[in-house]
């Protein structure tokens, strides 16, 4: 499967495929778009790049047509920043089934301390979490807690708690087994922003293994090396780092992804090479970096583009 057949077939999507993806939502709520891609292919190296951005708009700013053209566009998953944003990133329900319904897989990123938060934002729609700024094993361990319902009769205070989820019909699931039946599509982001995580490498490969041992496709990765150089300084083998750490997790069937790009890379060649990097290595989850509130300007820019060009050739 290549890129754009993993988007369904073409580039800008077409309105069958947005059909396609209205109509597996409405069978099933739960599902995770991004995921069902994942688990088609049984090769990790054929696994296909999907492409994604954060997403500053505040919840109550929040636009479905936006999503469209996101969607449009080709993007597959946005991380909706609740960790920066704060309150304003916390995206409902209505907006995560607007992503939802449009085949977007709503990440939701919390701040470093949450716990119930993970699973109350499952609750509110989103299919999968992200933890931001983990510095030690323990960190991924209790996250994972978080995310998973306990063992009966081996519970934690960290395990995640219930409370009833709704099917197509809008059924309620109040048993347990219904809960955890209906709930087995979720996924646990663990962002990979510190020199801990990045340049340790025998922490980062117990936390890979970890991340493995949680299920295929159940955990991503995410590199963020913004927060590592802003409080180790400069550092060299940032980037190497990063394209072995890609490397491990691919030997572990871990899903990985980066930012690319950045206010000193903004011409598209340099972008589009750092790209082919970063997949030729194993990373799959591929981000733009401009937030999602800056395709507006963007957009516009581009219309403006021909006229600003027409009105220099003739003299003004």
């Amino acid at each position: 499967m290549d890129a754009i057949a993993a988007i369904g077939g073409d580039r800008p999507l077409k309105t069958e495929e947005f059909a396609r993806r209205a109509h597996a939502y409405t069978l099933n709520p739960n599902r995770n778009p991004l995921k069902e891609v994942l688990d088609q292919e049984t090769s990790f190296e054929k696994t296909p790049p999907l492409l994604g951005i954060f997403n500053d708009v505040p919840w109550h700013r929040f636009r479905e047509n936006e999503a469209h053209a996101w969607a449009k566009a080709g993007f597959s998953w946005i991380v909706n920043d609740a960790e920066h944003s704060q309150w304003e990133g916390w995206y409902g329900r209505e907006q995560n089934a607007a992503e939802c319904r449009l085949g977007l897989l709503p990440v939701q990123r919390l701040h470093r301390e949450a716990l119930s938060q993970h699973g109350d934002a499952f609750q509110l729609g989103a299919r999968a979490t992200m933890r931001p700024y983990s510095t030690t094993y323990e960190d991924a361990e209790r996250y994972f807690r978080t995310i998973n319902f306990p063992v009966p009769g081996k519970a934690t205070p960290d395990d995640r708690g219930g409370y009833p989820v709704r099917t197509g019909d809008r059924t309620m699931m109040f048993t347990p087994d219904l809960l955890r039946n209906a709930e087995t599509e979720t996924q646990g982001w663990i962002q990979f922003e510190t020199a801990e995580y990045i340049i340790d490498i025998e922490l980062r490969d117990r936390v890979l293994d970890l991340m493995a041992a949680q299920g295929r496709n159940k955990v991503c990765g995410f590199v963020g090396p913004f927060d590592a150089i802003l409080r180790e300084g400069v550092i060299p083998q940032i980037e190497p780092a990063t394209d072995a750490l890609f490397r491990a997790a691919a030997e572990r069937g871990v899903h990985m992804g980066r930012v690319v790009g950045s206010g000193s890379m903004e011409n598209p060649k340099d972008i589009e090479d750092n790209m082919v990097r970063a997949i030729e290595n194993g990373a799959r989850l591929i981000c733009a970096h401009p937030m999602a509130s800056d395709l507006v300007y963007r957009g516009a820019a581009a219309v403006a583009d021909p006229f600003f060009k027409a009105a220099k050739r003739c003299g003004f």
